[in-house]
């Protein structure tokens, strides 16, 4: 009998994040801070991706190139048949300098490299110019895949060095530590940079992973459960308050 491998728990959790983000994007009241569903999919994809790896480096059967092609199967379909409907479209809806500038947003989003165009384009996502940014939002795709190309490759390391889990986790909150100290003590001119760069967004993807690491044996009654994802899902609510 197959083994069924759908996590109702995490996938709850996705369906809370695009509501939030949905919610905010439509300007509903109450909502303001519902960019934090992105901050929430960083977590998840943290959390699983260190699984996935971590899992199969310590089980000998890890492979970098089916690793980064099973990601690319998982994302490149989408993205592509997005970018290719809003040129199709944009043909006749856009300005010539609209679709120019179109076609560079969208190589840059298929390469997964946005995220660093819209930083050196010196735009604050929440700027109203940015409206005009079809695919803005794909920044926060390309830094994902930035970190699926890293997250291999030094956890790899760390794992040649030392398999134990405690050691591999403790590596794994160091680097949190560090990427969410950049975060807070850089300066404010290079906020723009905090927001959508990799080595301040970090953090929040190894926070899913430490997660993982740390509580992957946890067993918990029913109750508890229940109690956690009661806490958990009051704080997602509390963060839209105090943001």
């Amino acid at each position: 009998m197959k083994k069924n491998n759908f996590r109702y728990d995490i996938n709850g959790l996705r369906a809370y994040a695009v509501s939030l983000v949905v919610l905010f994007h439509f300007g509903v009241i109450g909502f303001s801070a519902g960019f934090i569903g992105v901050d929430i999919f960083f977590v998840i994809s943290g959390f699983l991706m260190t699984k996935i790896i971590v899992d199969q480096l310590l089980e000998q059967r890890f492979s970098f190139l089916q690793f980064y092609i099973s990601r690319a199967i998982r994302i490149l379909p989408a993205l592509m048949v997005l970018t290719v409907a809003i040129a199709l479209l944009g043909w006749w809806l856009l300005i010539p300098e609209g679709y120019e500038n179109y076609a560079k947003h969208a190589a840059a989003s298929i390469t997964f490299l946005s995220n660093l165009i819209y930083y050196l384009e010196a735009g604050d996502y929440f700027a109203l110019d940015t409206h005009n940014k079809i695919l803005l939002h794909t920044w926060s795709l390309s830094v994902e895949w930035q970190f699926y190309i890293l997250l291999p490759l030094a956890l790899w390391i760390v794992c040649k060095i030392n398999k134990s889990k405690k050691f591999i986790a403790g590596m794994v909150l160091l680097a949190t530590v560090l990427s969410f100290l950049l975060a807070c003590l850089i300066p404010e001119k290079y906020k723009v940079f905090s927001f959508f760069m990799i080595p301040t967004r970090a953090c929040e993807m190894l926070a899913g992973g430490l997660v993982y690491l740390l509580f992957h044996q946890l067993s918990l009654q029913p109750r508890s459960r229940t109690l956690l994802e009661g806490a958990g899902f009051a704080l997602i609510l509390l963060s839209l308050l105090v943001i």
